[in-house]
C-alpha cells in the first residue's frame, strides 16, 4: 500500500503550484496525498492578485481529520500565510514530532506577490523549524531568514550553516535563484554537505518548482528512503518535470508532474547495448540508488538491481520502487536480479534469470507480454537451450575472469561468445569481467550488447567510467556489419 503524505499549503486555481501541484507530485512520486489547505489564492501564469487565509482553526480541523483517520507517514507545509496559521501547524507537528517533515518556507509567488505575512518567520524559525527533517529555501527565501548574501554556492553553506546553528536538522538551499552556481543544490546536514548538479533547463515553464521539489521529498521519506536519497530522486524527477513543462496561459507555464503519464519518457522495447548491474558488496560507497542515477548519467540503456544479500522482499520492493524513479524519466529500464515476485510487485521493466532460478516460461507468464525476460547461460548448450525459451536476451558469460561470484563458471573468452552469437537467435549480452577495453571486441565477436559490474561499482568515478563505455559502445558498433547491429 503507498504510504500517506499530508500536504498542507495554498490552493492554486490554475493547478501550477500550491496544493495542486503537491498532489500531482506526491501521486507520481509513489505516494498518496492527503491535503490540507491554508489559502485561497487568485493566480494564474501571469501572476497573483489576491490570497485569502483559511481560519487557524479550520486548518487544524482539516489537518486532524486526515491525522485521526489516515496512517501518515510524512508532512510537507508550503504557504503558511500568517502566525495564526503557522502556529496551529507548529502545535500539530509539536504534538508527532517523530514524522518526517520537509518544511517548504514559502515566501512569495514567483512574480513577486506575498504569501507570507512579516509575523510568520518567528513561529517558522522558533517552532517549525526545529521540528523539519529538512528546510528547502531557494535562495531568496534563505537571505531572508539569514540575513546573508546568498549568490552562489559559498553564499549557500554559509546560510545553511546559519540556519544548523538555529535548530535546523538539514538544510536544502535550491539553486534556481543563484546568480552564479546556478541550477545547483546544497544539501547541509550535521554529518557534512552534499551537491546535486543537473542539466540547466532553459525554459519560462518553471511555475510551481518548489512546490513539487518539497513534495517529492516528502513522497520518498515517507517510503523510507534517507534523505540524501530521497533528495537525489526528487532533484531527478524535477528535472524532468521541468523539462516537460506545459506551455499554458499567457505567462509562465507550469511544470509538469505528471510527465510519466503521457508515455514520452517510457523505454523502448528491446535489450539494450549497455548495461550495469548494481551492488552493495563488492563495495560500501554507493547504494543501489546511487548507482541508479550515476548510470543513468552515464547513458546506460537498462540498470540491473543485483542483491545477493538476505533482504527482505518488502525492502528490495522499496529499493526498486525507488530505483524506477530514478531511471524511468530517463527512458533507462531496470531488471531485477533472479526475483520475479520482486518485478512484478515493483512494475520493473524486466527481469534476469539465472541456473537456479523460475523457470523462464513461468517467468514470461508473470510478466506478461510487455515485461523483458533475460537469462544467464555459461555455456554454448546452455545458450541452445535458452534460445528455444520465451527469453527477449541471454546474458552469456564469463566472457573474461570474474570475482564478483563466488563459484564462478570456466570463462568462454572471445572465441567462446563468438560461438555462442552464431548459434543462437536470441540477442547476446556478454558479461564478466568486461572493461571499456573489451567491447570492441565483444561488439565484434557477434555479441548485442555488455553488461558490467565490477569495473564500473568499484571505479571511483563510476558516471565517467559509464561514459567511456558507452563511446566504446559506439565505437564498436562503427565496426560491426549492419545486420549484427540491427539484430
Amino acid at each position: 500500500m503507498r504510504p500517506v503524505v499530508l500536504t498542507i499549503a495554498g490552493s492554486d486555481p490554475s493547478a501550477g503550484a500550491g496544493i495542486q501541484a503537491d498532489l500531482k507530485a506526491i501521486e507520481a512520486c509513489g505516494a498518496y496525498a492527503a491535503t490540507v489547505i491554508t489559502s485561497i489564492t487568485v493566480q494564474n501564469t501571469r501572476g497573483t492578485a489576491r490570497a485569502v487565509s483559511v481560519e487557524p482553526d479550520l486548518v487544524r480541523e482539516q489537518a486532524l481529520a486526515v491525522l485521526t483517520d489516515l496512517s501518515v507517514r510524512a508532512v510537507k507545509s508550503g504557504m503558511l500565510p500568517d502566525s495564526g496559521i503557522a502556529g496551529a501547524v507548529a502545535s500539530l507537528l509539536e504534538e508527532r514530532s517523530a514524522l518526517p517533515y520537509v518544511l517548504d518556507p514559502v515566501l512569495a509567488a514567483g512574480d513577486g506577490f506575498r504569501l507570507q505575512a512579516d509575523d510568520t518567520k518567528a513561529i517558522l524559525l522558533e517552532r517549525l523549524l526545529p521540528l523539519a527533517t529538512v528546510v528547502t529555501p531557494n535562495a531568496v527565501e534563505a537571505r531572508h531568514w539569514t540575513g546573508l548574501e546568498v549568490d552562489d554556492l559559498k553564499g549557500a553553506r554559509e546560510a545553511a550553516a546559519r540556519l544548523l546553528s538555529l535548530g535546523a536538522r538539514a538544510v536544502l538551499i535550491k539553486g534556481g535563484h543563484l546568480q552564479r552556481d546556478r541550477g545547483t543544490d546544497l544539501l547541509l546536514t550535521p554529518q557534512g554537505a552534499r551537491t546535486y548538479t543537473g542539466s540547466w533547463i532553459d525554459t519560462p515553464h518553471t511555475h510551481g518548482t518548489g512546490c513539487v521539489y518539497a513534495s517529492a521529498i516528502a513522497a520518498g521519506l515517507a517510503r523510507e528512503l534517507s534523505l540524501e536519497d530521497a533528495v537525489a530522486q526528487a532533484r531527478s524527477y524535477l528535472e524532468q518535470a521541468i523539462r516537460h513543462g506545459l506551455p499554458l496561459g499567457a505567462g509562465h507555464g507550469p511544470t509538469d508532474p505528471l510527465f510519466a503519464l503521457h508515455g514520452e519518457t517510457q523505454p523502448p522495447r528491446g535489450p539494450g547495448r549497455l548495461h550495469l548491474l548494481t551492488d552493495e558488496t563488492l563495495q560500501t560507497r554507493y547504494s543501489h540508488l546511487e548507482l541508479a542515477r550515476l548510470a543513468a548519467e552515464g547513458g546506460v540503456d537498462s540498470v540491473q538491481l543485483r542483491e545477493k544479500r538476505p533482504v527482505s522482499t518488502a525492502k528490495l520492493v522499496q529499493t526498486a520502487g525507488a530505483m524506477l524513479l530514478e531511471l524511468r524519466p530517463r527512458g533507462v529500464r531496470l531488471l531485477v536480479d533472479d526475483r520475479v515476485d520482486v518485478a512484478v510487485a515493483a512494475r520493473a521493466d524486466g527481469v534476469h534469470l539465472g541456473r537456479e532460478d523460475l523457470d523462464t516460461g513461468t517467468a514470461r507468464r508473470l510478466m506478461g507480454r510487455a515485461g523483458l525476460v533475460g537469462a544467464t547461460a555459461n555455456s554454448l548448450e546452455e545458450a541452445r537451450t535458452r534460445d528455444r525459451e520465451p527469453v527477449d536476451y541471454i546474458g552469456v558469460g564469463p566472457v573474461f575472469g570474474t570475482s564478483s561470484k563466488n563459484e564462478p563458471a570456466p570463462t568462454l573468452g572471445l572465441d567462446g561468445l563468438a560461438e555462442i552469437a552464431r548459434a543462437v537467435t536470441r540477442p547476446v549480452i556478454a558479461i564478466g569481467g568486461i572493461t571499456a577495453e573489451h567491447v570492441p571486441q565483444i561488439l565484434a565477436a557477434g555479441a548485442y550488447g555488455v553488461a558490467v559490474l565490477s569495473d564500473v561499482v568499484c571505479n571511483e568515478d563510476p558516471a565517467r567510467r559509464l561514459a567511456a563505455f558507452r563511446d566504446a559502445v559506439e565505437e564498436g558498433l562503427r565496426h560491426v556489419e549492419p545486420g549484427a547491429r540491427n539484430r
